[in-house]
């Protein structure tokens, strides 16, 4: 199979994928879902270092700003689907970056699409209103660069980093409702297998809208470190920023 074929398929599975966790709920149930869908923006911060060989070869600093500057495509969002006392959830990221650097006379080209996907089943002991959510599932990171050099307007050489990550996924959530139209969310949650780890903590204040009181405006904040390894290359990364969000129910 072609590496253009693989990268049209792996979003098809991947959906397949999370519609399995989504879905699950209603196995053997008479009863509809509860639809929970919220797009947002994380307004992140990234930092990193790169190792080749264990040497460092230096670093990423890349704040909110200037990730605006060199975004062509974007697209968040988390999907929850349940009943009860279960839930299945798919949160969505897809980003889509590309830059270019003068190095004296040598210009080099970017250009990075990144998916990070995660898919878990969720349990609520107290009930779907609130209080304590135990989660597990998978994390999905699909990392792919390229590197153009090129001299007087003339490509010399391009350097392609492609990489896939599939890790085991724990976590933990709160709800707790602390006025009329207010609560609060956090989440804790860890990773493992492919990666070296990730790690990634979230809380967030929903404020419910309109007469019935189902939509709300989310604002918060989020946390994550992951550490990569493939082949020679480590990548350390931390990501941190406001996060911001519209959440349907029905």
């Amino acid at each position: 199979m072609s590496e253009n074929t693989e990268r049209l398929t792996f979003p098809v599975w991947l959906l397949t994928l999370c519609l399995g966790f989504l879905l699950a709920p209603a196995a053997g149930a008479a009863e509809p879902l509860k639809w929970s869908i919220t797009p947002y923006i994380w307004a992140t911060d990234i930092s990193g270092d790169l190792k080749v060989d264990g040497a460092p070869v230096g670093g990423v600093e890349i704040d909110f700003n200037n990730l605006l500057d060199t975004t062509d495509a974007s697209f968040q969002v988390f999907v929850e689907a349940g009943r009860g006392r279960w839930s299945g959830f798919a949160d969505v990221t897809y980003l889509k970056t590309s830059d270019s650097d003068d190095i004296d006379i040598l210009r080099i080209k970017t250009e990075s699409t990144s998916w990070v996907v995660d898919m878990a089943a969720a349990f609520w002991p107290m009930g779907e209103e609130g209080g304590l959510n135990l989660f597990a599932g998978v994390r999905y990171t699909s990392l792919d660069d390229d590197f153009k050099f090129l001299l007087n307007g003339t490509q010399l050489d391009k350097i392609g980093n492609d990489r896939d990550f599939t890790d085991v996924l724990v976590g933990a959530r709160y709800r707790y409702p602390f006025a009329e139209r207010w609560a609060l969310s956090t989440r804790i949650d860890g990773s493992f297998g492919d990666s070296e780890g990730i790690f990634q903590l979230e809380a967030l204040l929903r404020y419910t809208v309109g007469k019935r009181q189902k939509n709300g405006i989310l604002f918060g904040y989020r946390y994550k470190e992951a550490n990569f390894e493939s082949g020679r290359l480590e990548e350390d990364f931390d990501y941190n920023g406001p996060l911001v969000g519209f959440n349907f129910r029905f």
